[in-house]
């Protein structure tokens, strides 16, 4: 592919038109994204534009369309934009990139050296991807927190910033838990500054001591009867449905992470000895899952029936070209929550994502009485006192475990 800023705009299109069609995207999608394309290009040879430039197509664009820089954009002017967004990733790498997530928070630019130089550090100390991603979200909002309240210097912050920035976390109503694991990262961020010398005071001293309660907040479970009507909801005749209730089994029946769910290749499934055996990606602990019935008919029915045809090593792929494996930060939350809603369930007050499976695992688990080390090895934790967790979930189960105690006069 030519270099973007010597490529007429109609050589592009065309180029891009054949990607399309040789990428396996359906005639109606490749008619949508022609129309769009045509009236672009007319409208670029109207005002003299004949060579592709990103910035000229998108002013066009917004012109035709109407699109206002702080408007609320409908579905069509989100597409049209977007047309340009691949015409200029082709432009640059000779293909589209399939997702187009919302762009993170942008940190102030007088503390991009730090920012940059403390994600290095956190992935070189053994934090994964998503662990690092999670802590530099939150180093970017205190950043941009101080930024927005006179501190253009990173050795000009005070502790009076931190503590007015931590009382900012608490009137914003976050959950003790929550504000704890914001604070940990932010000692974490003040310690590598001041051993790199950015700032002269150990401020990370602030917080010597982090109050976490990981039991405030009782996790979201869902029945037996639940997990049934949200089975019960999917169309397994459609491709989409075949794919959500094979993720739907591996969260309720066998309490795989979504985030697993995600990595599975077809070599973890040992047909032969009906198992399920993969590294964990949080814990990197490996973990061997029985492979029931019911879930190895899913599983094949996915593959023969439902899985775009490929040759990449995982299980689960986007079913739009060009058929990658999942983002990294897809965890399937919309699976469980369509379903939840076509099934008529609540979950006012409880959390509904893939994980809220997990939960009603574990909880489904003691309500049958099953022992701790069990559950502990079905949900692939390091010791029961993780599993101990869910019991808060169990209220009967608390009442037939505590101790009596004598009445005194």
């Amino acid at each position: 592919m030519a270099n973007k800023t010597t490529i007429s705009l109609e050589e592009l299109i065309q180029s891009a038109e054949s990607h399309l069609r040789n990428s396996g995207y359906t005639d109606s999608t490749i008619k949508r994204y022609h129309y769009s394309w045509k009236v672009l290009l007319k409208r670029c040879l109207l005002q003299g534009i004949e060579q592709f430039s990103y910035e000229s197509c998108i002013a066009v664009v917004k012109q035709e369309y109407h699109i206002l820089t702080d408007g609320k954009l409908t579905q069509s002017q989100v597409f049209h934009l977007r047309t340009i967004k691949i015409l200029d990733e082709f432009a640059k790498h000779g293909r589209f990139f399939k997702c187009h997530q919302k762009p993170r928070e942008q940190v102030n630019l007088n503390f991009s050296e730090c920012l940059k130089l403390f994600i290095s550090a956190s992935r070189a100390s053994g934090l994964t991807d998503r662990t690092v991603e999670a802590k530099t979200i939150q180093v970017i909002r205190f950043l941009n927190y101080i930024s927005n309240n006179g501190i253009e210097n990173i050795k000009y912050i005070s502790a009076d910033y931190i503590i007015s920035y931590a009382k900012s976390l608490k009137d914003a109503s976050y959950a003790r838990s929550t504000r704890s694991g914001i604070l940990f990262t932010l000692r974490s961020f003040l310690s590598f500054l001041h051993d790199k010398q950015y700032i002269s005071e150990p401020l990370q001293g602030l917080f010597p001591v982090i109050f976490s309660n990981k039991s405030e907040r009782i996790p979201s479970y869902y029945s037996e009867d639940e997990l049934k009507k949200i089975l019960l909801h999917v169309n397994r005749d459609e491709i989409i449905g075949k794919r959500d209730y094979l993720i739907l089994l591996l969260a309720i029946q066998l309490g795989i992470r979504a985030g697993d769910i995600r990595m599975l290749k077809l070599e973890y499934i040992h047909w032969e000895k009906n198992t399920i055996e993969f590294t964990q990606q949080k814990t990197k602990n490996p973990i061997q899952l029985p492979l029931p019935e019911n879930v190895k008919f899913a599983m094949i029915d996915y593959i023969k029936n439902g899985r775009p045809k490929s040759s990449l090593p995982y299980i689960f792929l986007r079913h739009r070209a060009p058929y990658d494996p999942y983002v990294a930060t897809n965890v399937f939350h919309d699976v469980i929550t369509r379903y939840l809603i076509e099934a008529g369930i609540s979950f006012s007050g409880r959390k509904h994502g893939l994980h809220s499976a997990r939960h009603s695992l574990a909880s489904n688990l003691l309500k049958n009485n099953t022992p701790y080390p069990v559950i502990t090895g079905i949900l692939g934790h390091e010791n029961t006192s993780t599993t101990r967790s869910y019991l808060a979930i169990d209220i009967n189960q608390l009442r037939s475990v505590a101790l009596e105690v004598p009445y005194e006069e």
